[in-house]
């Protein structure tokens, strides 16, 4: 949260607290305060209060929807669908229907309750692909698959019902801008203008993905255009908005953000991280520019008609991988980040953070919804090579995550439960000082990371990774083939655990990994091919006639 909204936030949370001691039972001032609590953070605060204002009106729906979001954010699925299901009692929505067909957790138990939550869910997008039900501007809290890429399956068909249900439900989300009916003359701007749209154009991974590629792109043939939805604002905002030729922010509205996207008259438009917000999903849906695409901010198909190209990287992708995606695939020979280098950290040591000093931590600097089930086994084993050894999580955004994760780890390896740690969520310079004092970093096979796995060879620390099917599975790989460093590449889970454990307990070998790391880490940073692969992709697609992708796909 920025500064100026968590000022705003406290400010209005004193205020309601303060009309509570004169109306203790005023069932609006209780929803209120408990909205505006989970906001801020306090959990546990803000159910109190939903809870206690729904006791004294069960008729008000906004309470319920956002107790519901809570206890499923807290993977408290049951919980969540009670109160979307009262709400639909008092409220009778098509909307609501929707919401709860696609209702998953963040964390999952195993893979037979992945089976269960896949299974189901395509159960309930068919049935109501069979309901007349309209659902128009839903709100942006609503329906989502976010948490669906986090599961390590192939999901095409899902997100292509899911796209396909917001088409059904809300015809007019498909509109078509004039200009890619009649095409724009060129005489006013012969340049290709590529527009950007995101919600996290801050210091978000997203934003300190895309900077670059805005900023770098050839301003003789391209006209550059940010479109940021409105949401945290930050320094990392205001150069993202500076380096392009235009920059707007559009509201959270999502016909009037249509208005203002169309009036833009792009030739080509850009979705960093489609998926990851509902506004930009549904805007996504329509036809804003003869050619549109998105790309990995978050690494998964769309399933959405009007997105013509997925645009990934020949090291992300394997044989046959274009059946991943309903869009056509089109492969960039590097990853195609401009990645800027971080700034450098002040040196810490393992105290400043908590940390025990001799042993080897084995880090894992992940989101808590990223930990798959099979990860579970990994860190066993590699704990029972390592007597030595901790694995060391962040304890991130929800204090949930980090129970329910405890909670598995004790029916799913006790023998190790024990030597596993929790560690605060800290900015960027502290993370990368914390990052310096661990032993080796664990990638997620099912999903890597992308950011964390630069930021970890940026503190010379050795990652270890193992790549899977889905390109989501393969970032680490291709960054680490990128500068050379195929050694920290394990092709089997048995080798993921060997590699990790003579890591960790191989000093001298892991004195040459580092030597290796700090030797070639400009390989990642500042890569002007990525800025050309991109600029060769625009002139490209928008030099072929048809709107929409050509048989067969890029590459």
């Amino acid at each position: 949260m920025d500064t100026s909204l968590s000022d705003n936030v406290a400010g209005e949370i004193e205020r309601l607290r303060s009309a509570l001691k004169e109306r203790p039972n005023d069932a609006g001032l209780l929803a209120g305060l408990g909205k505006l609590l989970r906001v801020a953070g306090n959990t546990e605060k803000a159910k109190r209060r939903l809870s206690l204002a729904i006791a004294l009106d069960p008729t008000q729906i906004e309470p319920l929807l956002v107790l519901g979001n809570t206890h499923l954010r807290e993977c408290e699925t049951n919980r969540a669908l009670a109160c979307f299901g009262l709400a639909q009692t008092y409220s009778p929505q098509d909307w609501l229907r929707f919401k709860m067909a696609v209702s998953i957790p963040p964390l999952v138990q195993s893979l037979a309750h992945i089976a269960v939550l896949r299974e189901g869910l395509g159960r309930a997008l068919g049935a109501l692909s069979k309901l007349s039900l309209r659902v128009k501007n839903p709100p942006y809290d609503g329906a989502s698959l976010f948490y669906l890429a986090y599961y390590g399956q192939d999901d095409k068909s899902l997100y292509e019902a899911f796209a396909n249900l917001h088409l059904r439900f809300d015809p007019d989300l498909a509109g078509v801008a004039p200009h890619c009916i009649k095409p724009r003359p060129r005489d006013d701007e012969p340049r290709i203008k590529v527009g950007f749209i995101s919600t996290f154009f801050y210091e978000h991974s997203i934003g300190r993905l895309t900077r670059g590629i805005i900023e770098g792109l050839d301003r003789e043939k391209f006209h550059v255009t940010v479109v940021m939805v409105s949401h945290a604002k930050d320094a990392l905002t205001d150069i993202i908005a500076r380096s392009a030729d235009r920059a707007l922010e559009i509201p959270r509205d999502l016909d009037r953000a249509r208005l203002v996207v169309a009036k833009e008259e792009l030739d080509v438009i850009v979705y960093p991280d489609i998926g990851m917000d509902s506004l930009t999903y549904c805007l996504a849906c329509a036809r804003l520019a003869p050619v549109q695409c998105l790309t990995w901010g978050h690494p998964v198909t769309s399933g959405i008609p009007s997105l013509d190209y997925f645009v990934s990287a020949e090291d992300l992708e394997t044989e046959g991988s274009e059946d991943h995606y309903s869009e056509a695939l089109y492969k960039l020979k590097c990853l195609g980040t401009y990645y800027y280098r971080p700034e450098s950290p002040k040196k810490k040591k393992r105290s400043d953070f908590g940390l025990k000093g001799s042993p080897h931590y084995y880090f894992v600097p992940q989101y808590l919804f990223k930990i798959h089930p099979e990860f579970d086994l990994l860190i066993a084993a590699i704990l029972d090579g390592d007597p030595k050894g901790r694995v060391l999580f962040i304890d991130g955004i929800e204090g949930a995550w980090k129970n329910f994760l405890r909670a598995r780890f004790q029916k799913t390896i006790p023998g190790v439960a024990d030597r596993i740690d929790f560690t605060p969520w800290r900015p960027q310079r502290d993370f990368l000082a914390l990052m310096a004092n661990t032993t080796v970093v664990l990638d997620i096979p099912h999903f890597n990371g992308g950011n964390t796995t630069i930021e970890a060879f940026f503190a010379g620390v050795p990652v270890v990774t193992m790549p899977t099917r889905f390109a989501r599975g393969r970032f680490s790989a291709a960054i680490m083939k990128q500068i050379g460093l195929d050694e920290c590449i394990a092709e089997t889970p048995k080798d993921y655990v060997d590699l990790a454990v003579r890591i960790g307990t191989d000093l001298k070998y892991r004195k040459s990994l580092r030597a290796k790391i700090r030797k070639r880490i400009d390989g990642i940073f500042e890569n002007d091919e990525a800025i050309r692969e991109w600029e060769r992709f625009f002139i490209d697609v928008c030099g072929r006639k048809d709107i929409g992708p050509p048989k067969g796909g890029g590459s």
